[in-house]
């Protein structure tokens, strides 16, 4: 129910003492009544590139007439969520706070779980919270811009569906968000997180990539072997190999289980 949906956003929104709006959001757009501090993306965001520092993404881009920024991560809604945050930060401190703004945006070094590199070199490991279709085309395309810049053999992408209901309720978008964005797809069980059971031919689902199904896998190093029950069925390394997934692949990628 969209308008359920949107109910709920309109009254979030009004209880905030702080608002700065997104405006590439039609929604957020149709606020014009609501006092907010607005981003428009296409004309305050300009120069946008993409670099590799200390084998770590980033993101540089000019931001209105404030000069030049950069950022921990890949994408366009890298540079976005940082605009956002600035605006944020001189409402908050001033415009005589801009360097100091700049100098903390420049040193933020990302979250747990979001395009977290565990492992660099020829293999290069990849961990990441994404467990809807959109965050997992949004962090395939900040590995595919990685890979153009640090190449590897090819991308490999694990994935640990999250809920039964959330794959069934997005189940094309599931399918369609892996095209052309990794050369092997290695599909994990569904984290059930508390719901029963539900046959998914993922097989059929899933026929076009010839995805290698596993029970689990377990990492020594920076080689990580897929496992189906007791028995070992392939190792994967010289590429970069991005877990995606809420479940506990995060331990598994780290060893830790």
């Amino acid at each position: 129910d969209l308008n359920e949906f949107y109910g709920a956003y309109r009254q979030f929104i009004h209880t905030a003492k702080k608002r700065i709006f997104n405006l590439s959001d039609p929604f957020l757009q149709s606020l014009k009544t609501i006092q907010a501090i607005t981003l428009n993306p296409q004309s305050d965001i300009t120069n946008i590139r993409f670099e590799i520092h200390n084998d770590e993404p980033q993101t540089s881009f000019e931001f209105k007439d404030y000069g030049i920024f950069k950022v921990w991560g890949f994408g366009e809604h890298m540079a976005q969520n940082a605009s956002l945050a600035i605006l944020c930060a001189i409402d908050e401190l001033g415009i005589d706070a801009l360097e100091e703004i700049r100098t903390n945006l420049a040193h933020f070094k990302g979250i747990k779980k979001r395009f977290d590199i565990i492992a660099k070199g020829i293999t290069t490991i990849i961990d990441d919270y994404a467990h809807h279709p959109t965050e997992i085309l949004a962090t395939l395309k900040s590995v595919a811009i990685y890979n153009q810049l640090k190449p590897h053999q090819k991308v490999i992408a694990i994935w640990q569906p999250h809920k039964y209901s959330r794959v069934l309720d997005n189940l094309q978008a599931f399918v369609d968000c892996f095209a052309n964005l990794c050369d092997e797809l290695v599909i994990l069980p569904v984290w059930k997180a508390g719901e029963s059971h539900v046959d998914i031919d993922f097989a059929s689902l899933f026929m076009r990539y010839n995805p290698i199904f596993a029970t689990h896998l377990k990492r020594e190093g920076d080689c990580i072997t897929l496992f189906d029950g007791k028995d070992s069925i392939k190792t994967l390394q010289n590429a970069i190999i991005i877990g995606l997934g809420a479940g506990d692949i995060t331990y598994q990628l780290r060893g830790e289980k």
